[in-house]
């Protein structure tokens, strides 16, 4: 009976770490800075509202990008737009073209939002 128990004991922790690492890794963030002031926007798109503005040298947490509209500003191309934040249900987006680091500004390229 003590082995059973030890097993089963050993099965849920093993199942604990492995559901703990995965929520790690889904909900990771990343901290990103801007270098020029940039709109944000309710959808990926300079068509959408404004709802806010992230200004140069502000640093601000985030988990995944998409893309959309290319947006080109000081000789930089870009489509990828960051998820900087949420309000009343619903996204908040910035061009990455206004974030310091590559493509992406800063968040692995591996990190695309899933909706």
């Amino acid at each position: 009976m003590k082995i059973v128990k030890t097993a089963v004991g050993v099965v849920l922790a093993a199942a604990g770490l492995l559901a703990g690492s995965a929520t790690a890794s889904a909900g990771a963030l990343y901290t990103v800075t801007t270098w020029h002031d940039v709109k944000i926007r309710t959808c990926s798109s300079t068509s959408c509202p404004q709802v806010g503005v992230l200004l140069a040298g502000q640093s601000r947490k985030v988990a995944c990008w998409v893309y959309g509209e290319t947006i080109t500003d000081a000789g930089i191309t870009n489509d990828v737009w960051l998820r900087v934040g949420t309000q009343d249900g619903g996204t908040q987006w910035a061009s990455a073209v206004y974030f310091v680091g590559d493509q992406y500004g800063g968040v692995p390229a591996d990190e695309q939002c899933r909706n």
